[in-house]
């Protein structure tokens, strides 16, 4: 460990802030159910958020790509303002009554009928699209509040100095089941002639249904946490009375936010890279449709490859939060995100890196120009960075918070991540918008990423890791 790293972990501590005793270390099985946990909310992100369902919203429910990557950012946005004013508020009132367990179960509940009601997402529809915005606004927003709480267990399951590689092991996990899933919408469904359950391609079943794939994983591979994993011990505060508590703590931390400058550079630096992330991965199969002219079975096969990347990402990111520590992992893949935003923005059809290559006989196959090629390797090391960076930066919030406050503080977390994301997807809309163009869009993603960069040059890692 570095001098820079060297600082003791009760300096990222404000004063009079209670510390928790050490925790016991978790069973095997109480860290197996939380990867479950973990992994069962990623079939959401990879079918909804940012392959299947985006691209079909945006190019089939909207049939102009460019009102429908408008619509979808001002979606985005809703769900970042909600969640600006929920998690950090969640957080605090969760920690304030002691248990986690209960806000994932009520998020669970919310979650799967709105994840269902993507169902009712017909192609070119105009009556009742509002109602489809409307629950994908709410499962979004559930899934959000999940990863609140989800991540705040973390410090009481990891093993004494795995924080880093849990968390990598959940990515790594998420990502493995996401390709099994991969796998079964195309041969149960897209390559199949006689499709699973009778769906009807034509009608555009299959990209339907991925809500309620996302809803089962959700509910099936979060239960085992109730059951195998402890919960941290409630404080026997009544439902008002945690409220009203949380509220206070929440309202306290922000007016003595000056003694977590540490914690609060990081988070304005995560704010900044996260900008970013959504921007390559979040619009991934909006652009693919829309600009590259994919077709479903080529959004799902980069799916399964950018999952298996992902895996690797996650798995080499462990390795690299032990042996380099959280803050400059972070800082590689952060940089490494903002060379591949480059090259998505010199992307077009006939066109890559800003050259004409429409005259070039392209490889062929399912990928036939050169284009859609340099779109599939790109977005395979944007897989393996973003994972990347969310393993480290979330092994590094680990490491800063009060282990008293970690709902409220990842609650922050979650405000710094995807509630403040609205000005990414604002942006992106208004650009595309002013200039109708998608690549105009995307290029806000290359400021973000230098600032969050910039922002992370002063923050101390702590030298305990868990």
């Amino acid at each position: 460990m570095t001098d820079e790293t060297a600082a003791p972990i009760i300096d990222t501590l404000a004063p009079g802030v209670p510390r928790a005793a050490p925790h016991p270390p978790a069973s095997l099985a109480a860290q197996i159910a939380w990867l479950l946990l973990d992994a069962s909310r990623s079939p959401y992100v990879a079918f909804v958020n940012i392959f299947v369902f985006s691209a079909y919203f945006t190019t089939v429910v909207v049939p102009d790509p460019v009102r429908g990557q408008i619509l979808w950012s001002y979606i985005t946005v809703a769900t970042a303002i909600g969640l600006a004013l929920g998690a950090p508020l969640l957080g605090a009132i969760a920690d304030a009554g002691g248990r986690r367990k209960p806000w994932i179960a009520g998020c669970i509940v919310i979650g799967i009928p709105c994840m269902s009601a993507l169902w009712f997402a017909t192609p070119g529809m105009t009556h009742g699209i509002s109602w489809v915005i409307a629950a994908l606004i709410v499962a979004n927003l559930a899934f959000e509040f999940s990863a609140v709480f989800c991540n705040a267990m973390l410090t009481s399951i990891a093993p004494p100095g795995g924080i880093g590689r849990l968390s990598g092991y959940g990515f790594a996990a998420g990502n493995s089941f996401g390709i099994l899933l991969f796998l079964f919408f195309l041969y149960a469904w897209l390559w199949n002639p006689h499709p699973v359950f009778g769906l009807n391609l034509a009608m555009h079943e299959p990209e339907r249904a991925v809500g309620f794939i996302a809803a089962l994983s959700l509910l099936l591979l979060g239960l085992p946490v109730f059951f195998l994993a402890p919960d941290t011990p409630g404080t026997a505060v009544g439902v008002v009375a945690a409220i009203a508590r949380g509220a206070r703590a929440l309202a306290h931390t922000i007016v003595k936010v000056r003694e977590y400058r540490n914690v609060v550079m990081f988070l304005l630096a995560r704010v900044a890279f996260n900008e970013g992330f959504v921007v390559m991965v979040i619009f991934t199969g909006v652009f693919a449709a829309g600009i590259l002219h994919w077709t479903a079975d080529m959004v799902i096969m980069q799916g399964i490859f950018n999952s298996v990347t992902a895996v690797l990402g996650a798995l080499v990111a462990g390795w690299m939060d032990t042996r380099f520590g959280s803050k400059r992992s972070t800082m590689v893949f952060v940089a490494l995100i903002m060379l591949l935003n480059v090259t998505l923005l010199s992307l077009a059809p006939g066109r890559m890196f800003f050259i004409d290559v429409s005259h070039m006989p392209g490889p062929g196959g399912m990928y036939p120009t050169w284009p859609d090629v340099v779109f599939f390797c790109t977005q395979l090391l944007t897989a393996f960075s973003v994972t990347g960076g969310f393993v480290t930066s979330r092994a590094l919030m680990a490491k800063l918070s009060p282990p008293a406050m970690m709902s409220e503080f990842f609650g922050l977390y979650a405000l710094s991540g995807t509630a403040t994301s609205f000005v990414a997807p604002l942006a992106i809309g208004v650009i595309t918008a002013i200039f109708q163009s998608q690549r105009a869009g995307v290029a806000v993603g290359i400021v973000f990423l230098a600032g969050g960069l910039a922002l992370m040059l002063p923050v101390r890692e702590p030298h305990m890791a868990a």
